[in-house]
């Protein structure tokens, strides 16, 4: 990946820096390390270009609009320390503020246990208060809009985890109807702990056919790449329906490359899944097989994804 960190210079005063100055713009350090930025100046340098010991805090206007902080550190080329503060006078989820951190504490150690990215730092509790703290981490260097954006993705997939603990592992109708908390909440999890890796959502972005690439390596050390293209609901066969336009975006994904997120590498699938929180109906799957002449194809329904759910996370849908 190409460095941006020319894009950000220090403000040093008696040998000290005071602020940043990034495309033009002057951030001034408040407390000896905090800056704050607004979201739409986060672009143009490298995550790994903010100086160790410094900390943004994305903004809109005057408004919050991440629970937590950005940076990095000898160890980390990217990191997020997450602070969440629940005051329990205005809390109305609708279980209790401890219940409700301690599942999400046991979700991130699970989370840790398969990935690596996240580390339960604390929980403070005076009666009155909650803080909770984790921090999540990125090993690969890339621009900061990205790395806002793929911090945020991971604390929705932490918060996703935390409701189904909460709800004895039960997944909701409202996630199976909902394409994007389908595939953040649902698949993501179920590919990591299936033990595959460069497990990557494309954000909403078509990469050509593919909204999930992951890779594995089967038993004679051959690198197995797959792509996945979801739908939340039923798949129909019938005229008139989105086949037509699956089918297009199956062939693109085979013949199109996608970037792997770790050697910035041009990669292409062999394996291709489409996966869907419904079922397919009126001959959808031998449609597809018959326009496409791709043996490498796999179809998987809700009644699939329950299977693997049951088998590698232990989870049920309601």
């Amino acid at each position: 990946m190409n460095s941006l960190v020319d894009e950000v210079s220090p403000i040093k005063e008696d040998g000290e820096i005071i602020g940043f100055i990034i495309n033009g713009k002057e951030f001034y350090v408040e407390d000896g390390w905090r800056v704050e930025i607004q979201v739409d100046d986060m672009k143009g340098f490298n995550i790994s270009s903010i100086p160790c010991g410094f900390w943004l805090y994305p903004l809109e206007g005057n408004t919050i609009v991440f629970e937590g902080k950005i940076s990095r550190d000898k160890d980390h080329v990217g990191i997020a320390s997450i602070n969440i503060h629940i005051y329990r006078k205005y809390w109305d989820h609708k279980f209790g503020a401890s219940q409700y951190v301690s599942a999400m504490k046991q979700a991130i150690i699970t989370r840790n246990e398969t990935n690596k990215d996240v580390n339960f730092e604390d929980i403070e509790d005076d009666g009155a208060h909650i803080f909770f703290c984790y921090d999540i981490y990125l090993n690969q260097d890339m621009p900061i809009d990205q790395a806002y954006l793929r911090f945020q993705q991971i604390v929705q997939e932490i918060e996703g985890h935390t409701e189904r603990i909460l709800e004895c592992e039960e997944i909701s109708s409202e996630i199976l109807n909902d394409e994007a908390k389908f595939t953040i909440e649902l698949l993501l999890p179920l590919f990591r702990n299936m033990s595959f890796f460069d497990v990557k959502y494309n954000h909403g972005k078509r990469e050509y056919g593919k909204d999930i690439t992951f890779s594995e390596i089967d038993k004679f050390g051959t690198r197995r790449n797959y792509g996945i293209q979801i739908k939340a609901g039923n798949l129909s066969g019938e005229a008139g329906s989105e086949l037509d336009k699956i089918i297009g975006q199956i062939a693109d994904a085979f013949s199109m490359p996608y970037i792997d997120t770790t050697s910035r590498e041009n990669r292409y699938i062999s394996f291709f899944i489409i996966a869907i929180s419904g079922r397919f109906t009126n001959n959808a799957k031998d449609k597809i097989i018959e326009k496409i002449n791709q043996r490498n194809i796999y179809f998987f329904d809700i009644d699939k994804i329950q299977e693997l759910l049951a088998h590698y996370m232990k989870k049920v849908i309601r």
